[in-house]
């Protein structure tokens, strides 16, 4: 076979041919510098026939261990600001009385605390107007018998319509007179009286109060 490649290349041809052979069958390109065209196609011809096939693809090698944790990138720009959202449902109305509907009845807790003076003042706020105002007001103290106008006790102070009950849970050293005797002040609104001191001791008082509206005249 070489006596042919030489006959038709000689030596300087079959040189060149077997270099380029030879990189063909290690899969490098090389450049057949010095050869005419006829002798260009003899040895690509030539390389094809001894050119071997591809070989298999081998198998994967085994997994390699996990690299160690990268450092922490800096960090990014704050994010563009987001649109608007969709404006929620109106909610309902909020309550508009201002009056204590007739025969309703709203309660609280009423205290006071002194020291060395003859007189401790107290004040009861209502919080809805209370319209007419109470017809009467009336103050049980500790233990007292609950009454037709007044049903309740201190721990669940009740009051018949049209009246106010105050109710007393716990006196130190007064007498409990308690009377209505302030300015003139607005009685749908609250009420003022005041406790009598005994011998200008320290004393205190706490309790509840109850009023239920009545009817409008």
């Amino acid at each position: 076979m070489f006596r042919r490649i030489h006959d038709k290349l000689g030596t300087a041809g079959l040189i060149v041919a077997v270099v380029a052979l030879i990189a063909a069958l290690g899969g490098t390109a090389l450049a057949a510098a010095g050869l005419n065209s006829k002798q260009k196609k003899e040895v690509k011809k030539i390389a094809k026939q001894f050119a071997g096939k591809p070989g298999a693809t081998g198998p994967a090698g085994p997994k390699g261990d996990q690299g160690p944790k990268g450092d922490a990138g800096p960090k990014g720009d704050p994010g563009a600001k987001g649109d608007q959202g969709v404006p929620g449902k109106e909610g309902p109305a909020g309550p508009t009385e201002t009056k204590l509907p007739a025969g309703e009845t709203e309660k609280g807790l009423w205290q006071f605390q002194t020291d060395g003076q003859t007189e401790a003042f107290v004040s009861i706020s209502f919080p809805l107007r209370v319209e007419p105002r109470p017809l009467e007001w009336h103050f049980l103290g500790e233990g007292a018998i609950p009454t037709e106008e007044c049903p309740g006790t201190a721990a669940e102070p009740e009051a018949a319509p049209g009246q106010l009950c105050i109710y007393a849970q716990n006196l130190s050293s007064t007498s409990a007179s308690f009377a209505n005797e302030f300015a003139p002040f607005d009685e749908t609104a609250g009420w003022r009286g005041s406790f009598s001191i005994e011998e200008e001791k320290v004393a205190f008082g706490t309790g509840s109060w109850a009023v239920t509206a009545a009817e409008p005249e």
